[in-house]
């Protein structure tokens, strides 16, 4: 962790903190970036960092007429 900045870190432990109880983290991006006080734009970024550099994975699916669900898992 020691590649990353303290609020890509943040962003990092929160997802941690949200995944504990269903092993996968459901919030938002507009959850997210509020609690980690970021702009979406630079959540968009650091997700992408952290994905890039294996700390987390994203799966998005279609959930029909509602439009997507998206879930971040944390690397073991």
């Amino acid at each position: 962790m020691n590649n990353l900045n303290i609020k890509e870190k943040a962003l990092l432990s929160l997802i941690r903190v949200l995944s504990k109880e269903d092993g996968y983290c459901l919030a938002s991006n507009s959850t997210l970036s509020t609690e980690v006080n970021i702009h979406e734009r630079t959540l968009y970024r650091i997700l992408n960092k952290l994905e890039e550099l294996h700390y987390i994975y994203r799966v998005t699916q279609s959930i029909g007429n509602y439009g997507k669900e998206r879930r971040i898992y944390l690397n073991k």
